[in-house]
Parts: structure tokens; C-alpha cells; sequence
């Protein structure tokens, strides 16, 4: 097959979280069976404007705010090279069925932004991109050459909830390299940091909510002087995050990272006790996923994505979105009762185990070739 993927990043984007890891696990690996993969996204300083990443080639066309223009000028082309489509819809839906129409598209879904549009957008961008979102569900579903593919059994939900047809919606779970991904063992035990570590590591983006994780900590820390938070991650409130950190007196306890290598990020997965996650919304959660695989249960929101990452009592603990008390209790109780944090720490590792990119990258391999030959 010749697979022509439509994203707004790619792997090697400064930005790229999830939803880009999902990309480039299943290129590469569609490539390895033989099959041509070309990835159109956004350019960004530094980066070339054409490269091969592990098999796959990418091309970059235009800047991040400028990804759409870029693309109208050489979609046509490319689209005539490829036997199917793929389009992800991370940031807006690109409404490839009406550009291309009786191509044989698959569009990759990892959350519904909705709400979220208002707070990480000015307001007349907001309100087009939520239209936009609103409507194409209902619409992809409807035509018999596109396909829609979530991430996660709330995604699906929330898709159908829009009018997409069930049938016509699929799901390819996130998964994760057991290779790079597993705990750091000595004596047969799982080895953690001698300190008492809650990390968060995910972007600083308003919607992740990364205050709600330093609120919490504020008042774990009154029961636990020796614990400490680590944030890890990049974005546009790293200052205001830091000001908040001076104020409430926890400039000694808590540490900003920022952006950091995969190295670190590993370390950090294998050494933390606690990782949260204060999101309102995530496609499925991978991060909870790769701190499964290192040993380290999760405290997060009730919300869609992290109730399918994260299972109540027996891998890590839900509580409702928002209630910050709530989550600074679950917090203290994993990182002072042993026995129950070891407890999850061993049912994270084994229900990490069951989400694959071989297995993922099979399944999206046969929706591509079903779609084909409908």
C-alpha cells in the first residue's frame, strides 16, 4: 500500500506528544511489512523540510500556523500517489472526504477537543474550530470510503455521541515499547527513589491543568516533608507555573524540568512513586501507560481517556475532575501506605503489558487494506 498520513506534527516536533507517538509507531512498522508511508506536517525551525524517520519519509510543508495553507498547495499530488488516506484529527478535523472525495480515508480520532478550544484559543478560532469538530463525525461516518479510528472506548463514545455511525467507528488502543518502557528491578523488587517522588510529567498547557498538581502537593507536603514534585514538560505556562511555585513557599520541594530527553523521561518513570495527571480531557493517556510499565501507579482526574488508562483501586486511583482535595488525598495515601502502592505498582505493570504497537499497528494495517477494498 501506498499510505499517505496527514498530521500536524511529527515525531521529531519539539510539541509532539501522543498523538505523534501513535503516528510514528505505526509508520515504522507499516513500512518493515513493505509498504510505502509518507507523513505531510508542519515544519518547525531547525527541522529539515524532508527527511526519512525510521523507514518512513516525512515532508514538511509550511510552519505550525501555517500547516493548512501549506497543505492545500500539495495535497492533490500526493493524494494521487496514495492508495489511502490517513488524517489526523489531534487539533481540527481537515475534511479530507470533501477535498478528496472517493479517496478511501481513515481518520485517527484521540480525543474531542470541544470545551477545550475556549481555553487554548482566541475566541473566533475557537468557535470555528468547535463547529468544524462538531460536525465531522457525523458526517465521515456517513460515507462508505472513510473510516474513523479512536484510541480509546471514551472516544468512541464521544463520537457516536455526535452521530457517528458504531459501525463505522474502530478501536486501535495506544500502547507502548516494553523494550524502552519496563521498571528498574533489584532483588526481584521493583526500585524506586529513596524520596518519596510525585511526578508530572505531560505539557504545560492550560487544559492539562499542571497547577492542580502543585496545589495538591502543597498540602501533601505538610504531611510528608521530605516528599518532592517534579514537573516535566514544556508550554506556555511554565512562568505562570513558577509563580505560583514561589508563592505558596515551594520553590525548595518542587522542581521545573521543562522539556525533557528520553533518557530523563525514563529515569523519571522508573524512579518516581506517583505519577498524576490533572488533564481534563486525554485521548486515552499513554503516559499512564509507560508509568505502568516502569512500576509507578497514577492518581489522576475522572475524565475521558485517563478512566481508560487508569483503573480505580487496582492500578492507580480516580477522582473527580476539578476537586483538588480529593486528589491531594489520593496522592498522600499512595505515597504512605506501602503495602497498597506496592500493590498497584505490580497491577500497573502487568495491565501495561496487554497494550502492544505490534498488535495496535496489525490492526490498523487491516482497517487500512478493509477501507481499501470497500
Amino acid at each position: 500500500m501506498n499510505i499517505l498520513w496527514l498530521q500536524w506534527r511529527d515525531i521529531r516536533h519539539p510539541w509532539a506528544g501522543g498523538a505523534e507517538v501513535y503516528m510514528h509507531e505505526i509508520c515504522r512498522r507499516l513500512v518493515l511489512e513493505g509498504h510505502e508511508v509518507l507523513a505531510l506536517t508542519s515544519g518547525f525551525k531547525g527541522l529539515p523540510e524532508s527527511e526519512v524517520v525510521d523507514g518512513y519519509r516525512v515532508e514538511r510543508v509550511g510552519d505550525h500556523d501555517l500547516y493548512l495553507l501549506g497543505l492545500h498547495g500539495v495535497l492533490g499530488r500526493y493524494a494521487r500517489w496514495a492508495d489511502v488516506v490517513v488524517e489526523d484529527t489531534s487539533k481540527v478535523p481537515l475534511y479530507t472526504p470533501i477535498r478528496l472525495r472517493g479517496k478511501p480515508i481513515v481518520a485517527v480520532v484521540h480525543h474531542l477537543n470541544r470545551g477545550i478550544y475556549f481555553e487554548e484559543l482566541p475566541l473566533s478560532r475557537a468557535l470555528l474550530a468547535y463547529a468544524m469538530e462538531g460536525l465531522f463525525p457525523r458526517l465521515y461516518a456517513s460515507l462508505p470510503n472513510v473510516r474513523l479510528v479512536a484510541v480509546s472506548e471514551s472516544t468512541y463514545k464521544e463520537l457516536v455521541g455526535l452521530g457517528a455511525r458504531p459501525d463505522r467507528v474502530a478501536i486501535v488502543a495506544d500502547a507502548i515499547d516494553h523494550e524502552r518502557y519496563r521498571p528498574r528491578m533489584g532483588s526481584n523488587t521493583i526500585q524506586k527513589s529513596p524520596v518519596p517522588t510525585l511526578l508530572y510529567l505531560s505539557r504545560l498547557k492550560r487544559y492539562k491543568r499542571p497547577h492542580h498538581a502543585v496545589l495538591a502537593f502543597k498540602r501533601v507536603a505538610h504531611e510528608m516533608p521530605d516528599a518532592k514534585l517534579i514537573i516535566a514538560g514544556d508550554g506556555e505556562l511554565k512562568p505562570e507555573l513558577r509563580c505560583l511555585i514561589k508563592k505558596l513557599g515551594l520553590e525548595e520541594r518542587v522542581e521545573v524540568r521543562g522539556r525533557v530527553s528520553e533518557v530523563e523521561k525514563l529515569r523519571l518513570l522508573q524512579e518516581s512513586w506517583v505519577l498524576v495527571q490533572t488533564s481534563r480531557k486525554e485521548g486515552f493517556g499513554l503516559t499512564v501507560l509507560e508509568a505502568n510499565a516502569c512500576g509507578t501507579p497514577a492518581v489522576g482526574y475522572d475524565v475521558p481517556g485517563l478512566r481508560d488508562s487508569i483503573r480505580h483501586g487496582e492500578t492507580g486511583i480516580l477522582v473527580p475532575s476539578g476537586d483538588v482535595e480529593a486528589l491531594a488525598e489520593a496522592v498522600a495515601t499512595l505515597l504512605t501506605d506501602d503495602g497498597f502502592r506496592e500493590k498497584l505498582s505490580k497491577n500497573a505493570l502487568e495491565w501495561s503489558r496487554q497494550f502492544s504497537w505490534d498488535r495496535s499497528a496489525e490492526e490498523f494495517k487491516e482497517l487500512l487494506k478493509g477501507v481499501i477494498d470497500s
